[in-house]
């Protein structure tokens, strides 16, 4: 079951909107969220999962990207094709910091220019 930063039980739910609310508040309106078994699944609005947090247990959340997602050495972006593959968890934080290093690997953040 995943957890809350305090270590008690929560509903998927509520990690749920935990995980919103911290994309809004870096200006993230178009990333959707959505709990699928143990994970927490994050996406831009109309598109594919790119990352996957995992409850690990306290404040602790492993982050891992889909397969394929990211920028080749072309210097293009990739999105992922087919079934939903997962790279190795890359980053284990608390919430907060594991859904920006998402939003960030993603280039879902607003840029300044």
């Amino acid at each position: 079951m995943l957890q809350q930063t305090n270590g008690s039980s929560a509903e998927p739910s509520a990690i749920v909107e935990r995980v919103r609310k911290v994309a809004s508040a870096l200006g993230c309106a178009g990333v959707w969220a959505r709990a699928t078994g143990p994970y927490i699944l994050l996406g831009m609005r109309g598109g594919d999962a790119f990352a996957r947090l995992t409850a690990l247990g306290g404040a602790s959340y492993g982050l891992a990207f889909r397969a394929g997602f990211g920028i080749d050495d072309a210097g293009d972006s990739k999105r992922p094709s087919g079934g939903a593959t997962w790279d190795p968890v890359l980053l284990i934080d608390d919430l907060v910091d594991v859904v920006e290093h998402a939003l960030v690997g993603a280039s879902a953040l607003p840029t300044d220019s």
